[in-house]
């Protein structure tokens, strides 16, 4: 642990670099005319590095930095299916299928394919659908930031979560997406050194030899064939959860080609299964470095190994590695709220760029919130995942390959895999579908992936074909 010298230097550091962040912010926000295309896509004109760079930025965060570390050195490799294994599979996927029909479709938000494809009705569900989903992921980033604030500091976890949400909404609101990829640009640089540079001093404490028992010992996977389902289910919601996300979308949607959008997923999807090997491996270790402990594994590896300078500078990393997935983050929902739920004549009232800035608030208000709730950051990341899932992958991938397929088609997929999925979030450990009831009689169906199935024969039973919209 850093002594008070070292603790008083990274407090002004961190107080020096918020400060910049929201100076690029408000540099920003001078190109921020009455326009939703340049406040949420940076008028479309990023060139394709600017977009690989903001797509790792926003995925590499607390998530799999932080969250997913623990879970690895607490229950093995298997806890990387979902993220960054899922999630990284995540990003080729949407460069082969969505990025190019997408970009050429004109659109601001994901939201407005529905609109487009379907119907209001269609779009306005969808709103509804992904807005909530975000807030998990969000409260994720809060508490993660907020412990090590907590731990540094000695501050409040409530207070912790506040003055996180405050760092992260203001330079957002400011400048929208342009202030948030300008930010990103020098957030990951840090990210990736302090990453690298950490687990090179922990592969050097541990050795070769140890480090090989340790992954032996963490991939191994119980015989059981539930638990490789349950497994399967997992990589699902990683992999195809995010492909409705609106931050995934707004970052290949600002580019100037749908080449370019394309090929930055390609290329953010490669960087960030790289890189997340990295904390993946120091969770696979912890126990050779940590035997007294299994939880803050990062941070906690970070305090025995770095001092100093040194430890400042990672800290740093760290708060740039959660900030960065933040900013976007709160964008994305934002984004969609502002453009697909607030009637046009609010935005023609107030201005396009106040509203979306209000939305952003609003978004980050609710995180806050739902990072009050208890429940634990893993829970909270698979959920926002799931929810998207369940109730949006089929219309967009339907949408896009069965053009036919009418309105009240997608209208009910929605409807659908969200009832089937809905009920889980009050039951206790519920993985499976309608475990309580189910389970006693030998059936075990996986429930993320039951509810997308459940959604897609919905989407293919209701309704007549018509004849293609676009």
């Amino acid at each position: 642990m850093l002594d008070a010298t070292w603790t008083l230097i990274l407090a002004i550091s961190l107080v020096v670099y918020l400060w910049l962040l929201i100076g690029i912010g408000a540099l920003a926000s001078r190109r921020a005319s009455d326009s939703a295309e340049e406040f949420l896509l940076a008028g479309r004109t990023l060139p394709m590095p600017m977009a690989v760079v903001t797509l790792l930025a926003t995925w590499f965060g607390a998530g799999v930095m932080l969250t997913v570390t623990d879970e690895v050195a607490a229950s093995g490799l298997q806890a990387a299916t979902m993220d960054p294994i899922g999630v990284g599979l995540c990003l080729f996927v949407a460069g082969w299928c969505l990025a190019r029909p997408l970009w050429n479709m004109g659109i601001l938000t994901v939201c407005d394919f529905y609109a487009r494809r379907f119907n209001v009705a269609t779009e306005k569900l969808a709103a509804v659908i992904l807005v909530p989903s975000y807030f998990g992921w969000i409260a994720v980033q809060f508490l993660a930031l907020a412990r090590l604030l907590e731990l540094f500091f000695g501050l409040d976890l409530a207070w912790g979560v506040f003055v996180t949400m405050v760092a992260g909404t203001g330079y957002t609101m400011l400048g929208g997406l342009r202030a948030v990829v300008w930010t990103d640009i020098f957030q990951l640089g840090l990210v990736l050194v302090g990453v690298v540079w950490l687990a090179a001093m922990t592969f050097a404490e541990v050795g070769w030899e140890q480090t090989q028992v340790a992954v032996s010992q963490a991939a191994v996977v119980g015989p059981d064939w539930l638990e490789v389902v349950l497994l399967m289910d997992l990589l699902v919601v990683g992999c195809l959860g995010n492909l409705p996300a609106q931050d995934l979308v707004q970052r290949f949607l600002c580019v100037r080609s749908a080449t370019a959008a394309s090929r930055a997923c390609y290329w953010a999807g490669g960087g960030y299964l790289l890189f997340g090997l990295f904390p993946i491996f120091m969770g696979v270790v912890a126990a050779q470095v940590l035997p007294e402990s299994q939880t803050q594994v990062v941070i906690g590896i970070a305090t025995k190994l770095m001092s100093g300078p040194v430890m400042v500078v990672f800290i740093l990393a760290v708060v740039s590695a959660v900030l960065s997935t933040i900013d976007g983050a709160i964008l994305a929902p934002a984004s969609v709220l502002a453009q697909n739920l607030v009637p046009a004549s609010v935005r023609e009232r107030y201005g396009t760029v106040t509203v979306n800035r209000c939305a952003v608030l609003f978004v980050a208000l609710c995180s806050m919130a739902t990072a009050f709730s208890g429940s634990s950051a893993y829970e909270l990341l698979e959920e926002a995942y799931s929810l998207m899932l369940v109730g949006l992958l089929v219309p967009l991938l339907g949408g896009l390959w069965l053009p036919r397929r009418p309105p009240s088609a997608a209208i009910a997929s929605m409807l659908v895999g969200t009832a089937v999925w809905f009920p889980h979030l009050f039951l206790v450990d519920s993985d499976w579908l309608a475990e309580p009831w189910l389970g006693p009689l030998g059936l075990y169906f996986p429930l993320n992936i039951t509810a997308t199935i459940c959604s897609a024969l919905a989407f293919l039973l209701v309704g007549k074909d018509q004849r293609p919209t676009f």
